[in-house]
């Protein structure tokens, strides 16, 4: 009697100290998979985020090749410009000094006419011959009173030029000036884009390397509680070594598919925050029925992580089926099931989507559901 009762409390212990134990490993699990959720979609954030500043980098780029041909264009006509001015200087100065030269002639030509006509007035005209050298020399004063006009229509034209040219000078250097001021804004702007661009990108690159670090951290916390919920599934079931998969097709036969439905993620499909998928989900619809795979026994029935209501069968020969995200469970922990038989109503996951999660355990190990 004493051995029974002890017996009835190792058993009574074992249970509490396995089921403390599974729960706080779910728990745990529970957390750091809610974690992972979070900085996968916050990494999905910023990778979009990325996205869009690399779209917004090609409009960047696209600008500031705009801008760097404008500023080629400006340069451009900021030479042609200076050529034109550099004319204009040399004409103008060509002016004045032009203007000085006839300046100096025509004082030289009306002096000399004044001189000459001074002279004559002192001279009395006695002969013939008098009168012809007079007439000759007025001829010829005539000739340079024709050129003083000619020198004073000169100097009138070379003032003109002078006037027009500076005008021109004047505008060619206002537009200089504005083609500069262009300039100036034109290249602010371009590297204003270029600071914007690369402090978006290194901002929002930092805060993705933290969060995959975060997960990378994370996933190592997750395999390493994982593997402690394989040790205490290993003792909730009998492992036979490890036998082929040709013996679970002999001796069960092919598998019923727990739901119809098409499979949204595929077996080892990477998924978001960079967690590779343990087994399938496929779309059905809330409330649809899950059955069992097959025959076999119920080693857990309850919430499990973050997969809500899940239900494990032990089919023997080494191979166990998970059916996650149900809204509640129809059988118990040690219930014998039948292949086909009603375990449990289909709910919602985390992104609020009925897809059934379906995992195959094989050997301990998460293989193909197709496999079976």
């Amino acid at each position: 009697m004493r051995n029974k009762i002890l017996i009835f409390l190792f058993l009574l212990l074992s249970n509490i100290i396995f089921g403390n134990t599974i729960d706080d490993k779910k728990n745990q699990l529970n957390r750091i998979d809610e974690e992972i959720i979070k900085k996968g979609n916050e990494i999905k954030r910023n990778t979009e985020k990325i996205k869009t500043i690399e779209k917004k980098t090609e409009t960047t780029k696209e600008q500031i090749a705009r801008l760097e041909k404008e500023l080629k264009i400006i340069d451009g006509e900021k030479k042609i410009l200076k050529d034109k001015i550099e004319v204009v200087s040399r004409k103008i100065d060509y002016g004045k000094r032009n203007l000085k030269f006839n300046s100096k002639e025509l004082t030289s030509v009306e002096n000399d006419y004044i001189a000459l006509l001074q002279a004559w007035q002192k001279k009395e005209l006695q002969d013939d011959n008098d009168i012809y050298n007079f007439k000759e020399i007025l001829n010829s004063n005539q000739e340079r009173q024709d050129k003083i006009r000619n020198v004073q229509q000169n100097i009138t034209e070379v003032k003109s030029d002078i006037e027009r040219e500076q005008k021109n000078l004047k505008s060619l250097q206002s537009q200089l000036a504005t083609k500069e001021r262009q300039q100036v804004s034109k290249k602010r702007e371009k590297d204003n884009l270029i600071v914007q661009y690369n402090r978006e990108k290194r901002d929002t690159a930092a805060k993705t390397d933290k969060a995959k670090n975060s997960i990378n951290n994370l996933q190592k916390q997750k395999a390493a509680i994982e593997k402690e919920i394989e040790r205490i599934i290993k003792q909730r079931t009998t492992q036979v070594g490890n036998i082929g998969s040709s013996a679970v097709t002999k001796n069960l036969g092919t598998f019923k598919k727990p739901i119809n439905g098409s499979v949204i993620i595929k077996f080892n499909q990477l998924k978001d925050g960079g967690v590779r998928s343990s087994g399938q989900e496929i779309k059905g619809n809330l409330g649809d029925i899950v059955v069992a795979g097959n025959k076999g026994k119920v080693i857990y029935s309850g919430k499990f992580m973050n997969m809500g209501e899940v239900v494990m069968i032990d089919h023997g020969y080494n191979l166990i089926t998970i059916y996650g995200n149900l809204i509640s469970s129809r059988v118990k922990l040690g219930e014998e099931v039948t292949k086909g038989k009603k375990i449990g109503i289909l709910g919602l996951n985390l992104y609020g989507n009925s897809h059934l999660y379906y995992e195959t355990r094989f050997n301990l190990k998460s293989v193909n559901p197709d496999t079976f």
